[in-house]
């Protein structure tokens, strides 16, 4: 009698095993889909959007060959509709200045700006702005050499996205006017 008992306990415990591992194998999928449906609503009401030629004007834009911010700044318009304004690009000034040194005279950080002259003219060339649109941001200098160029270059493409934000919001409000 006590080996049968035995055998039926352990049955009911190897049951009872597999039951609890469809169960937890469940609230693991509840979980993920409920992380995902988080994840999912948060990059939505952030004003996470993937970028669009969002912008009901259309530029001509000129700058000086190899000009890394005037083809930054092509992509955010539409080349094939009417163009209203025209926007000539000089070249960009990036500068980087140490901010802070070590204790035996390395740099520590850095701050990095990017200056771009901007002139919009409208249609029949009339002037509507003329100004140096500058951004800067603050860098820790990296251990490795090669990370921190690739630090530096990252940060110089967030710079030109921050100026052509920048420029955009003054495009819109002159076209307001």
């Amino acid at each position: 009698m006590a080996i049968f008992q035995g055998l039926t306990t352990n049955k009911f415990k190897f049951c009872h095993n597999s039951q609890l591992n469809k169960d937890s194998f469940k609230i693991m999928s509840k979980i993920n889909i409920l992380s995902i449906v988080i994840v999912t609503s948060l990059l939505s009401a952030c004003g996470f959007h993937t970028p669009t030629k969002n912008t009901p004007l259309n530029a001509v834009i000129t700058s000086a060959d190899n000009n890394t911010f005037a083809v930054e700044l092509k992509k955010r318009f539409n080349q094939e509709m009417t163009q209203s304004l025209i926007i000539q690009i000089g070249s960009e000034i990036s500068k980087k200045q140490t901010a802070s040194y070590k204790s035996n005279g390395e740099a520590d950080s850095y701050t990095l700006s990017l200056n771009v002259p901007i002139k919009v003219f409208n249609s029949k060339n009339k002037l509507l702005l003329s100004q140096d649109l500058m951004a800067n941001t603050h860098l820790n200098k990296m251990s490795s050499v090669q990370a921190d160029r690739l630090q530096i270059a990252e940060s110089y493409k967030q710079l030109r996205n921050t100026i052509i934000k920048k420029l955009l919001r003054r495009l819109n409000r002159l076209n307001e006017n």
